[in-house]
């Protein structure tokens, strides 16, 4: 099997125009397809990035994280370079978006956050060594 790599991410949200907001206004996606099925849901992309954002208005997300937080960290990481991951992080603290960091992680550098729905999200660039 040969594969192009990875088409788009989903990330499960209580509320799509909430989660809509928060990824265009604070991360700078942009909105490119709405459905309207069984369940809301939209497309967003950012460079080569798409996130697909499905609406699960019922689901528990702290037992869900946790289950997820307990064999392993499953999260969301977009990349940045060294040069604006200080903007980042200033766009972070402009949204009042609480996050933990910025940590050296291996040879990155990373914040770490929450989105309203608590989907663990970081920010991560090469880290200056």
């Amino acid at each position: 099997m040969k594969l192009d790599g990875v088409h788009h991410i989903g990330v499960n949200v209580t509320n799509l125009d909430r989660a809509e907001s928060f990824y265009t206004n604070v991360l700078g996606f942009k909105v490119i397809n709405r459905y309207q099925e069984e369940i809301r849901h939209s497309m967003l992309e950012t460079g080569a990035t798409k996130i697909h954002l499905f609406e699960s208005t019922n689901m528990d997300f702290d037992k869900a994280i946790r289950c997820l937080s307990e064999d392993g960290y499953a999260h969301v990481a977009f990349g940045t370079n060294r040069k604006l991951f200080p903007q980042v992080m200033k766009e972070l603290k402009k949204h009042n978006v609480s996050f933990r960091g910025p940590l050296i992680l291996g040879e990155g550098e990373s914040v770490h956050f929450r989105d309203p729905d608590g989907n663990h999200l970081e920010i991560r660039c090469p880290a200056d060594l």
